[in-house]
């Protein structure tokens, strides 16, 4: 049975809101962190593209990376209806092997959170690493409890639409599915779609790795190949607002060591 990230069209809409300010904050952390000039951008699971296409429209040389083909299609067909010069690639974020560098790499709604044990982050960074240019930004969007135990599970539903298409999201974690020691759990991705030729409900649950901040600094210090210079929350330097979605996200800036 399919699952929701399988209908990349009906994700795009979903999750089709005002990405500039994201954007933004990405262009401002580059500013602030970065060493080099930064041309190129690669978007690590990238799935419909959405950053990628505001990061062409805005000059960059950008790729995306992703390990569905579906996705991989979409952003094709969507860059090429608009005009746009974006190149795809699929393949799993666990390790790949690109051929070539970039000067700044993203991973943005939460995908990092696939990655479920410390051998899967260490193997990715490793593979960011190579694929980065020294001095560059590895610069990452997702969930992470903020203290040593989670206090709160989301549980969020939002609606999009786009021409006579209607989609009533929900995202959910299921708390019961925790594993303490593993520090996994499961969450949802549910879609209500109404549109002239599909009504159906589709969904997508998976397993996904509850990271802590701790936790994942060791991971950085182990592996060597990086400096944390900046953690904020919700796109915002001060945190003086929720931006336009309603969790609390955490951004973290990687700075590639230079030798």
């Amino acid at each position: 049975m399919k699952d929701a990230y399988s209908y990349p069209k009906y994700c795009d809409i979903a999750y089709n809101w005002d990405r500039k300010p994201e954007c933004d904050f990405i262009e401002e952390c580059i500013r602030r962190y970065s060493d080099i000039k930064v041309a190129s951008i690669l978007d690590i699971a990238c799935g419909t593209g959405i950053h990628l296409r505001e990061f062409a429209r805005r000059g960059y040389d950008v790729m995306g990376l992703d390990k569905s083909k579906e996705m991989v299609d979409f952003v094709m067909q969507k860059s090429e209806s608009e005009g746009l010069k974006i190149n795809c690639a699929q393949s799993s974020m666990k390790e790949f092997k690109l051929g070539r560098q970039f000067e700044c790499v993203i991973c943005m709604l939460d995908s990092f959170r696939y990655l479920l044990t410390d051998e899967d982050i260490l193997s990715h960074l490793k593979s960011v690493a190579y694929a980065l240019e020294p001095g560059g930004l590895y610069i990452l969007d997702l969930w992470m409890p903020k203290g040593g135990t989670i206090t709160e599970w989301e549980d969020i539903s939002w609606v999009q639409g786009e021409k006579d298409i209607r989609i009533d999201a929900r995202y959910c974690q299921h708390a019961g599915t925790f594993d303490e020691k593993a520090k996994t759990f499961e969450d949802e991705l549910i879609f209500r779609v109404q549109s002239p030729d599909f009504n159906s409900v589709i969904r997508s649950r998976v397993k996904t790795r509850a990271l802590y901040y701790g936790e994942f600094k060791s991971l950085i210090a182990a592996l060597g190949f990086f400096d944390c210079v900046g953690r904020f929350y919700n796109f915002d330097f001060d945190l003086k607002e929720g931006y336009n979605i309603k969790i609390v996200r955490t951004n973290i800036i990687l700075k590639r060591k230079r030798g």
